[in-house]
């Protein structure tokens, strides 16, 4: 990119003649002495119908394909309250009138396999813990729920339960899932089709 030209507006006009300007929508305000911008490219040659290209972060795009997941179960989704410690709400609606089951949703969207899983966040009854790996990228994503007793006795079962991050921090979270972690997460891998059975069982 060009170096911008450094001169104010006087140096400017007395540099470059725009009295006899004619091209393009800018011909007329030069005449009359509205302020002149020098660009190093012609604004004219800018394609205007091009959108702007809004990058997903992580998180946005992590979010976007749990949201579809469950509007394919057939499944309604809510925002919480600003003052709620999780991220969603999934709604159950049972048919015959009866009233609907709420299901608390605390989201954990990743590029690679995390799994974490805070103390803090088991204050939070009937708390679903979902997990969206692979949320960016070539690899296809994988959505997993588990409810926090069984995230729980995941910890319990390896190491993490006695490392300092758990004992003192309250929370652990590994970046890179592994063969073991995979295998105990198996069942919980969800679909479409499987989110209904996991909500009865919580």
């Amino acid at each position: 990119m060009k170096e911008p030209i450094d001169m104010n507006e006087t140096e400017m006009r007395a540099r470059f003649d725009f009295s006899k300007a004619t091209r393009g929508r800018f011909a007329d305000r030069y005449r009359n002495g509205h302020t002149v911008t020098l660009l190093d490219h012609d604004p004219d040659e800018d394609d205007m119908t091009k959108p702007t290209e809004i990058d997903e972060t992580t998180r946005q795009s992590g979010m976007r394909i749990f949201e579809t997941q469950i509007r394919e179960a057939g499944l309604r989704l809510d925002e919480p309250s600003k003052n709620d410690a999780f991220d969603y709400v999934i709604r159950a609606e049972p048919e015959g009138g009866r009233r609907g089951v709420s299901y608390p949703v605390k989201l954990k969207t990743s590029i690679h396999e995390v799994f974490a899983l805070y103390r803090k966040d088991s204050e939070i009854p009937h708390l679903l813990v979902a997990y969206v790996w692979h949320a960016k990228g070539a690899s296809e994503p994988e959505i997993y729920a588990l409810s926090y007793e069984e995230a729980l006795q995941i910890v319990r079962s390896k190491p993490y339960r006695n490392s300092k991050s758990w004992d003192e921090d309250g929370g652990y979270s590994i970046t890179h899932s592994g063969a073991e972690l995979k295998e105990m997460l198996k069942d919980h891998r969800m679909t479409p089709d499987k989110w209904h059975q996991r909500l009865q069982s919580i």
